[in-house]
């Protein structure tokens, strides 16, 4: 397993070099566009910044270029050539920051965060930033002049949708962020951004909609397929901008209890399976990073306690669920419908989040959503891989019937340490995963 240097630089004064072994791999990134030297890149989130005068300083500006750099260095560097076992690579960083007292404070939970969220081993080297003479940047007056109250996360999937309803619903002033790489996904948070102002008007919310997609064809780049840092990125735009409008602002991420506990199905998932996107653990060692790095915003996952098809019944706006849930997009891999002859867009069903979706929609009574596949009427070989999530999901739920609560709780931590504050909240954990479960039962059966 080859170490990769990755030296992440957003000056061009920044001469900063490092020579390494001929076992090892080298790779120069710029979250900045510098002269002369090939993009790592394409984003448009330096010029919605602009445009929405969003300006983050010091330590929120390096969070930003830090978190550009861990997504791309995530997506260039494959797992099948450069990792162990063709999955976990090794990673050292050496990033300019404004401050090396407080980066130095967090490193070690930073290390551990992004080895937890990826599956490979992080080393992360600070050093100080080079500090342009003359520079200065004009203080806003107001940061804040359309008062947003709270930053909620919005991918365009069913969680996120519900989310926003319930916040507008309960009268929250909200600004959303989204991410989005691929068509089918700003098709979909355009269009469900569209009919929320339609619905509660233009002055009801603020979103952004970022997008980053690393160069894959550069020279030193070879493509990477999952994306499990993606997570960090998309926590990272959203605090910044809460943070940038007011450090009291509440940032939300909305996500059921299920998918963020992400249990995995079977033993062989412990890895490439298993995705840590908003596990508990994960979100609360991002918490303790930003504090430690001085960043005040509150962290709050509202639907940690529900599963999906709770979600869906308790929505505070039945109506509009109805009528746009077959809008929002939950599969891992829409694009891939047009292989089957249908336009891209259109959700697999037999994926995890789509047999959970499916789950919930059932328990919710809400139809009407397209999949490719209706797992129920047709159900996929074994040998398939469109049959593999199916048969894990009936094999984790046979055994499910007869493990005590003991031995539940030993399958939940197989995904992760969990962060609890009393015995109540530890059986919460089980309570929802339980559920989560037997919504997924109900709909295979």
């Amino acid at each position: 397993m080859s170490i990769w240097h990755i030296i992440i630089k957003n000056n061009e004064k920044d001469i900063f070099d490092k020579k390494i072994s001929n076992s090892e791999e080298k790779y120069i990134l710029n979250t900045v566009q510098l002269p002369d030297i090939p993009s790592a890149f394409g984003t448009n989130i330096f010029k919605e910044f602009r445009l929405s005068k969003i300006e983050p300083r010091d330590t929120v500006e390096d969070l930003l270029h830090l978190s550009l750099g861990v997504y791309t260095t995530d997506q260039v560097v494959s797992r099948k050539i450069y990792g162990f076992q063709e999955w976990s690579r090794h990673f050292k960083l050496y990033m300019p920051v404004t401050s090396l007292e407080k980066w130095e404070n967090a490193k070690e939970d930073l290390e551990k965060l992004l080895s937890f969220l990826s599956g490979d081993k992080w080393e992360i080297c600070f050093r100080q930033k080079i500090i342009e003479d003359g520079k200065q940047i004009k203080l806003l007056n107001d940061s804040n002049p359309k008062k947003i109250e709270k930053v909620a996360l919005f991918s365009g999937g069913m969680d996120s949708f519900i989310g926003a309803i319930d916040l507008i619903e309960g009268k929250n002033k909200v600004s959303f962020v989204s991410h989005y790489k691929r068509g089918a996904d700003k098709s979909a948070q355009t269009k469900l951004y569209d009919t929320l102002r339609k619905k509660y008007g233009d002055d009801s919310f603020t979103n952004y909609q970022f997008y980053l997609q690393p160069n894959q064809q550069h020279k030193n780049a070879t493509k990477e397929e999952t994306s499990r840092a993606r997570s960090f990125l998309f926590l990272c735009l959203g605090l910044i901008i809460a943070n940038t409008l007011d450090e009291k602002i509440d940032f939300i991420v909305p996500e059921n209890g299920l998918i963020s506990l992400n249990v995995p199905l079977t033993g062989t998932r412990l890895s490439s399976h298993s995705t840590r996107t908003t596990h508990p653990y994960y979100l609360s060692t991002f918490k303790k990073v930003i504090l430690e790095l001085g960043i005040n915003n509150k962290i709050i996952n509202p639907y940690q306690w529900m599963t999906k098809g709770e979600m869906m019944i308790e929505c505070d706006n039945q109506n509009l669920l109805k009528s746009l849930n077959a809008e929002t997009l939950s599969c891992s891999h829409s694009e891939n419908s047009r292989y089957s002859g249908m336009r891209p867009g259109i959700q697999c069903g037999y994926c995890v989040p789509c047999i959970i979706r499916q789950a919930a929609e059932k328990k919710g009574g809400i139809i009407g959503t397209e999949y490719v596949h209706n797992i129920t009427q047709s159900v996929p070989s074994q040998k398939l891989v469109s049959g593999s999530d199916i048969r894990a999901f009936k094999l984790s739920l046979k055994r499910l019937e007869t493990k005590s609560t003991r031995n539940i709780m030993f399958d939940i931590l197989s995904s992760g340490p969990l962060p609890f504050e009393n015995r109540n909240e530890l059986d919460e954990y089980i309570n929802v995963y339980q559920r989560g479960m037997k919504e997924v039962k109900e709909f295979l059966e």
